[in-house]
């Protein structure tokens, strides 16, 4: 059988912080430095997500390689997302509150909630993924990365849990795009949970092929609040405005940070609402962004 025209599969590069044999990142009074497991995989950033118990977790792009734009903000979502979850799943499907988390787990998981001490061992295993994935012959012509990380709790080992995934940056290929206006908006938008990625899958199954992104619609006011892993802005005719969503309201990603600079640097006022299907007519443009 001739194999010829067979696909490739891509492979991806996963490394793991290694607590099997450590409790916590400090023993008596001492940081430890745990190893970092590093292994090639064939599952892409959403497949590695969706194997793992749910935690806190963030994507982020490279630049030159080797750089990770707002790293620094990164580490404070990881460590922020972290405080406002509840860990282990199991304990959430009873309905525990967070005030009720495991003392182990509570213990264990205090370097990872703060974001001084996380940053050493991010840094690390981020590293580690980043040189093995661009350390690898077929990617030697991959111009950028894509890297995510996620921080949750391993109940078989009864430790904390630290992973970063790195695949191929995707470049929009148009700079326009289509999106579709399907699902109402997040319980929890301040904290980053793998959860929604689960949640999300069924509103992702659903957009063709030719649809960039999904937009987050409260159906009553038809308030438009963000995309499933974007933020969404419309430039409003009368005001010459730029309006996104109140930021309590949404997940503040990276770019956000990037447009919400620019537009202060450029004098272009940044209204902080919700925009409103009903005053499309009103939108000069709208654009998402995202990673």
């Amino acid at each position: 059988m001739s194999t010829t025209n067979a696909p490739v599969p891509q492979t991806f590069t996963l490394a793991i912080l290694d607590l099997k044999h450590h409790q916590n990142l400090h023993q008596n009074g001492q940081r430890i430095k745990p190893a970092v497991v590093v292994t090639d995989t064939n599952e892409n950033a959403n497949t590695v997500l969706l194997n793992y118990p749910p935690g806190a977790y963030t994507a982020m792009r490279t630049f030159d390689r080797l750089g990770i734009m707002d790293f620094s903000g990164h580490i404070a979502r990881i460590s922020s997302s972290l405080s406002q979850i509840h860990l282990p799943e199991s304990d959430r499907d009873l309905g525990k509150e967070a005030e009720e988390e495991d003392k182990a787990v509570r213990t264990g998981l205090v370097p990872f909630r703060d974001p001084v001490t996380l940053k050493p061992v991010m840094t690390e295993v981020v590293q580690k993924a980043l040189k093995g994935y661009f350390g690898k012959k077929e990617n030697k012509d991959v111009a950028e990365a894509k890297v995510t990380v996620l921080c949750t709790w391993d109940v078989k080992s009864n430790t904390p849990m630290l992973l970063a995934h790195a695949e191929p940056l995707k470049i929009p290929k148009e700079r326009r795009c289509k999106v579709k206006v399907h699902g109402s908006p997040r319980q929890h938008a301040t904290a980053k949970d793998s959860q929604w990625v689960r949640d999300r899958a069924a509103l992702e199954a659903d957009l063709s092929k030719d649809t960039n992104e999904a937009l987050l619609l409260d159906e009553a006011s038809q308030n438009v609040y963000e995309g499933l892993s974007s933020n969404f802005y419309v430039l409003d005719r009368e005001s010459q405005s730029v309006v996104t969503a109140p930021l309590d309201s949404v997940l503040q990603g990276t770019i956000l940070k990037v447009v919400l600079a620019v537009c202060e640097q450029q004098k272009i006022p940044v209204l902080f609402k919700f925009a409103n299907l009903k005053d499309i007519d009103h939108w000069e443009g709208a654009f998402i962004s995202s990673k």
